[in-house]
C-alpha cells in the first residue's frame, strides 16, 4: 500500500512541474550587443514581472497557458513573444531596436515643458492615493557586498573586486495607509559567512521613489514626486523618445534648486500621454550626507497595473564607499542591492495585526533548503561571478589556510570577537551577563540563557559570581504572550542581584565597566535587592529595533507588583588598569528594609534608549504603603519626560527634552532623582555635559535640554579628507536643572554628601555649549560651558556617539 502513495504523490509532483513554463533569456541592443540592465519583462495583462540584471539575463516561472510576454526598456522599441500551452521551457535571446529620439521644441514661455510632464505625473499620483488603500506584492532581493581583494582576504579573479558576501530572499509584501508597511521573508539563501539570522534583506516598497519621502541610511530625501516638487526642482525636457508602438515618452533632467534640501539629480523618462513614470535614474545631491562620502546611484523602474495604478517593478541601489580614516586604515567598499516587485494585488483586505511585527519577519521554512524552489521561482538569474562567489566563500570559510590574507587579526581575534559577539543574540542574554566590572561587585562573571517552549512562552535564567564581594547573583523571569504577537504579556520572576539606582539606559552596564576597569570611574549607584515581581505588559504599533536584539513598540502600559529587601551595599575594590592612585566613588547608603511597590509605566512613541519619532512621552509612577502594599516605606513617587524634535529649515532640526519629577512621602535613597552627567568626558544624548556624576540629588526635580543642529551650515563645503568627508554638522546646546529635597524627608540626611540645587547659592543648575557632530561619521565632540555654581564659566570637552 505505501508504494501506491509513493507512486501517487511522485505523479502528482511531476504533473505540477508539468503545469509551469519556465521563460528565460538574455537582453542586448540590437546594434551595439551590449547587454541591457533593467529592462522591464511583463506578461501582458498581469501583474506577473520582472527585470533584467546587469548582464541583460531574466528569469521566470508560469503557469502553463496562453500569453505575450513584453520586453520594454525605455528608448526601445517594445518586444513581444507569443506563447500557448505547448510551448517547452526556452530561452529567448533578444534584441532591442532603438525607438526615434526627437528633441523638443523650441518654445518661448516662462515654463519648461518638462514641469508640465511632472505637473501630470505629480497629479495623477495624488489621485491614486485616494483610491489605493491597500495592495500586496511579491518581492525578489538581492544584496551583495563586494571590496577590496585585501579587505576580502580572498581574490576571485575580478581584478581588485572581490564579492564578500551575498544574500537574497523571497518575500510577501503588505502594504496599508497610512504608511505601514511588512515583508514577510518565505525563502532565503546567502553565503556561508552570513548567519541566517542576520539576513533579513527585502527591501520593498518602502524604498519607493514615487513615494514623497525616500529615506536613505537615515537621511529623509524629497523625491521629484513630492507634491511640492515642483518648489523644489528644476525639470527640464531633454527630448521626446518616439517609439514604433506605445505612447511617447519624455526624457527629463531632473536638478535641485537648492544645496539646502536633500533632493535628487538626475534623469526621468515618463510615459507623457498618460503621465506614467517609467524609469528613473537619480544621485543624492550634496545635502544628502552619506557615510565615508559614499557615491550612491538609484536606480527604479515602475509599471502601470489594472491600467489605474503604478507601482515599482525594478530597484537597483549601487553604493560605492571608500573608507578612509585619518590615513590608518583604506578599504573600499561595494554595496549593490537589486529588487524585482511582481504579482501585485490591490486593495485586498489586509488585517492590521500584520503590522504589529517587525517590519521584516522570516517564516519557519524560510531556511529550508530547496535547491527546487531557487530553480523554479528565480525571477534575477545569479551571474556566473555571483555562483562562484558562493562556492569560494565556502571553501574559504571550510579551510583559512587558503586565504589570500590570513592576517592575526583574522586567524587569532577575529574567532574571538565573533564568539563574544554571539553572546548578544539569542538564545543568549548579552554579553553584559557573561562579564561585568563595577566598584561594588568587583569583577563578576557568569551567563545568562533563554528558553522557549512553543511560541509564547519564554523563561530566562541569569547566574553569576561576584568576586569583590563574594556572592552568587542569580535572576529567573518567566513570560507568557496572550496573542501570537506578544502584545498582551504577564510575566513574573525573582532575582537576588547588586541593583542600580540610576537609569541604565543613559549609561549602560558596557560602558560602566570599561569607565570602571579602566579609570575608576564607576557611574553607578548601587543596593543589593533580593525581590519578586509581576507585571503585566500591553503594547501595539510596529515592532521597532531599539539596541542588539531588542525590539519593542511605540506605546506600550506596564503594570506591576514588586516584594523583597533593599540592603546597602559598599564599595569592596580599587582595582583598574589605571589610575592605581585614584579611588572610586563613594557608594551612598540606602534605606534598608522590606520594599513591597506597585508599579507602572507610559510609553507614547518613547522609547528609554532609542529615539523612535519626532515627538513622545514617559510617564512612570510608584506606589509604597505599609498598610496597602505591605511595605516598611510609604511614599509616592512620579516622573515624566517629554521630547520633540521638529524642522526649523529644511537642513536644521530643533530638539527639545524636558524631564520632571515628583515624591511625596518620605523616598529613600534608592528611589532619589539624579541628574545624568558625562563620565571620563563620555557624554549621551540628554545628559549634562558639565556636572561631575552623581553632583546632585532630591526628591523633586525639572531638568530641560535644547539642541540646534545647523547642519552642514554650507553643505559640501567644510568635508575634510579622512576626517570629516561626509561633513561637519553644527550643533548649539543648553540646559538646565533644578534639584531639592522637601522638609518632611526623614531620608535625606542619611548620605550627607548628597545635596541638591536648591542647596546651592545659585539654586539651580545651567550649561551650554557647541558641538561638532559626525566626525569621522561616529563621533560627537562638544565645548561646553557651566555658568553656574561658579565665579567664572568653566568648560568642558566631551565626546559622544553622533546625534542622528
Amino acid at each position: 500500500m505505501y508504494r501506491f502513495f509513493i507512486i501517487l504523490i511522485l505523479l502528482s509532483l511531476n504533473t505540477a512541474a508539468q503545469n509551469r513554463l519556465h521563460i528565460s533569456g538574455n537582453v542586448r541592443d540590437s546594434i551595439t550587443g551590449e547587454p541591457l540592465p533593467f529592462a522591464n519583462v511583463m506578461i501582458r495583462g498581469t501583474s506577473i514581472g520582472s527585470v533584467t540584471d546587469m548582464s541583460g539575463n531574466f528569469s521566470m516561472s508560469l503557469t502553463r497557458g496562453k500569453g505575450v510576454l513584453l520586453i520594454s526598456m525605455v528608448g526601445y522599441n517594445t518586444y513581444k513573444f507569443t506563447y500557448d500551452e505547448k510551448l517547452k521551457d526556452t530561452t529567448l535571446t533578444v534584441l532591442l531596436q532603438s525607438a526615434v529620439y526627437e528633441l523638443p521644441p523650441v518654445t518661448i514661455t516662462g515654463e519648461d515643458p518638462g514641469v508640465a510632464v511632472m505637473r501630470g505625473v505629480i497629479e495623477r499620483k495624488i489621485k491614486q492615493k485616494e483610491r489605493l488603500s491597500t495592495y500586496t506584492y511579491d518581492l525578489y532581493t538581492k544584496f551583495i557586498v563586494s571590496t577590496d581583494t585585501i579587505t576580502a582576504g580572498r581574490s576571485s579573479g575580478l581584478r581588485d573586486t572581490t564579492i564578500f558576501s551575498i544574500f537574497e530572499s523571497f518575500s510577501k509584501g503588505y502594504y496599508k495607509e497610512p504608511g505601514k508597511y511588512f515583508n514577510e521573508i518565505y525563502r532565503r539563501r546567502q553565503s556561508v559567512n552570513v548567519p541566517p539570522q542576520a539576513n533579513f534583506v527585502a527591501f520593498g516598497t518602502n524604498i519607493n521613489l514615487y513615494d514623497d519621502i525616500v529615506n536613505l541610511v537615515g537621511e529623509e530625501v524629497y523625491t521629484p514626486f513630492h507634491p511640492d516638487a515642483v518648489s523644489f526642482y528644476d525639470f527640464k525636457l531633454l527630448q521626446w523618445i518616439r517609439p514604433i508602438e506605445g505612447n511617447t515618452i519624455a526624457k527629463i533632467k531632473v536638478t535641485p534648486k537648492t544645496s539646502q534640501r536633500k533632493l535628487f539629480e538626475g534623469i526621468i523618462d515618463v510615459d507623457g500621454i498618460n503621465s506614467v513614470p517609467l524609469e528613473a535614474s537619480l544621485r543624492p545631491n550634496r545635502a544628502v550626507q552619506l557615510p565615508f562620502d559614499a557615491s550612491l546611484l538609484y536606480h527604479q523602474t515602475f509599471g502601470e497595473f489594472e491600467n489605474e495604478f503604478i507601482m515599482p517593478t525594478g530597484l537597483e541601489i549601487i553604493t560605492y564607499v571608500p573608507v578612509d580614516i585619518i590615513w590608518l586604515y583604506s578599504a573600499r567598499v561595494d554595496v549593490r542591492i537589486y529588487n524585482v516587485a511582481y504579482n501585485y494585488a490591490f486593495n485586498p483586505p489586509v488585517s492590521d495585526e500584520i503590522f504589529e511585527q517587525r517590519r521584516v519577519e522570516a517564516a519557519k521554512e524560510a531556511d529550508k533548503e530547496e535547491e527546487e524552489f531557487w530553480v523554479q521561482n528565480m525571477v534575477m538569474p545569479l551571474r556566473p561571478e555571483e555562483l562562484s562567489a558562493y562556492e569560494e566563500i565556502r571553501a574559504v570559510r571550510e579551510n583559512p589556510d587558503s586565504m589570500l590574507v590570513n592576517s592575526v587579526f583574522e586567524k587569532y581575534i577575529g574567532p574571538v570577537t565573533r564568539e563574544i559577539a554571539k553572546l548578544d543574540r539569542d538564545p543568549f542574554t548579552g554579553f553584559d551577563d557573561f562579564f561585568r566590572f563595577n566598584r561594588v561587585s568587583g569583577l563578576n562573571l557568569g551567563g545568562g540563557y533563554k528558553f522557549l517552549f512553543g511560541e509564547r512562552l519564554q523563561l530566562i535564567t541569569k547566574a553569576g559570581y561576584s568576586f569583590a564581594d563574594k556572592k552568587l547573583n542569580g535572576e529567573v523571569n518567566l513570560a507568557y504572550s496572550f496573542d501570537e504577537n506578544g502584545k498582551y504579556k504577564i510575566s513574573a520572576g525573582a532575582y537576588s542581584r547588586l541593583q542600580r539606582r540610576d537609569e541604565i539606559a543613559a549609561v549602560g552596564e558596557r560602558t560602566v565597566t570599561t569607565l570602571a576597569l579602566l579609570f575608576k570611574n564607576d557611574y553607578g549607584d548601587y543596593y543589593y535587592a533580593d525581590e519578586a515581581n509581576i507585571q503585566f505588559e500591553y503594547s501595539t504599533g510596529q515592532l521597532r529595533f531599539v539596541r542588539r536584539n531588542q525590539y519593542a513598540r511605540p506605546f506600550s502600559v506596564i503594570l506591576g507588583f514588586r516584594t523583597g529587601n533593599n540592603r546597602s551595599a559598599l564599595v569592596n575594590t580599587n582595582f583598574a588598569l589605571f589610575n592605581r592612585s585614584g579611588i572610586y566613588r563613594y557608594n551612598p547608603l540606602i534605606a534598608e528594609g522590606k520594599m513591597n511597590s506597585v508599579y507602572s509605566e507610559l510609553n507614547l512613541n518613547y522609547n528609554q534608549f532609542r529615539r523612535v519619532g519626532n515627538l513622545g512621552m514617559q510617564l512612570r509612577g510608584e506606589y509604597s504603603d505599609p498598610v496597602r502594599t505591605g511595605s516598611e516605606f510609604d511614599f509616592e513617587m512620579a516622573n515624566a519626560t517629554v521630547y520633540l524634535r521638529t524642522r526649523t529649515f529644511p537642513l536644521w532640526t530643533l530638539d527639545l527634552r524636558v524631564t520632571a519629577g515628583r515624591a511625596w512621602g518620605s523616598l529613600p535613597p534608592q528611589r532619589f532623582y539624579s541628574f545624568e552627567t558625562s563620565a571620563s568626558s563620555f557624554a549621551v544624548q540628554g545628559a549634562f555635559r558639565g556636572l561631575k556624576v552623581k553632583e546632585f540629588y532630591g526628591d523633586t526635580y525639572v531638568s530641560g535640554f535644547m539642541e540646534h543642529n545647523f547642519g552642514e551650515v554650507f553643505p559640501g563645503l567644510i568635508r575634510i579628507p579622512n576626517v570629516a568627508s561626509f561633513g561637519v554638522e553644527f550643533i548649539i546646546a543648553a540646559n538646565a536643572g533644578w534639584t531639592a529635597f522637601s522638609k518632611t524627608n526623614s531620608y535625606r540626611n542619611i548620605n550627607p554628601q548628597m545635596r541638591s540645587t536648591e542647596d546651592t547659592k545659585d539654586k539651580y543648575y545651567l550649561e551650554g555649549g557647541l558641538g561638532f557632530n559626525r566626525l569621522l561619521l561616529f563621533f560627537r565632540f562638544d565645548v561646553s560651558a557651566r555658568f553656574t555654581q561658579t565665579d567664572q564659566p568653566i568648560y568642558f570637552f566631551t565626546f559622544s556617539t553622533a546625534t542622528n
